[in-house]
């Protein structure tokens, strides 16, 4: 089994990470990552099973786990794969993080919170 290897800094094969598709077209749709780097999804790597219309399967928007399958010219070429993520994969994309309450601040929105109430007011 591959080992998932969340903390590279680009694409590599093997590569599971959750991305958001960015644009989509009737047989593929690309996909921006966090760090920067964009992904091709095919239709032949969406599921085991057929589908009939792409696009009613993919929107944009839509934010998905994929597998990186192809890395062509350096990074600048990819392709990613729905359909080679495994359960465990998916859950391991998924893990949660403790959030200590202390670490929470809302200081940056009660300093904004009159700015905004003033031109709320001045919008009516």
């Amino acid at each position: 089994m591959e080992e998932t290897n969340q903390s590279v800094k680009g694409p590599v094969v093997g590569l599971v990470t959750t991305g958001t598709v960015i644009r989509v077209y009737p047989t593929y749709a690309i996909m921006l990552f966090d760090d920067g780097w964009t992904g091709l999804l095919h239709i032949s790597e969406l599921s085991h099973s057929y589908i009939r219309s792409f696009t009613s399967f993919v929107s944009v928007g839509s934010i998905y786990t994929v597998k990186v399958i192809d890395v062509f010219d350096n990074g600048n070429r990819v392709n990613v794969s729905l359909k080679q993520v495994s359960n465990s994969e998916r859950k391991r994309c998924f893990s949660h993080k403790p959030i200590d309450p202390s670490e929470i601040s809302f200081e940056s929105l009660k300093a904004c919170l009159p700015y905004w109430i003033e031109q709320q007011n001045k919008e009516n």
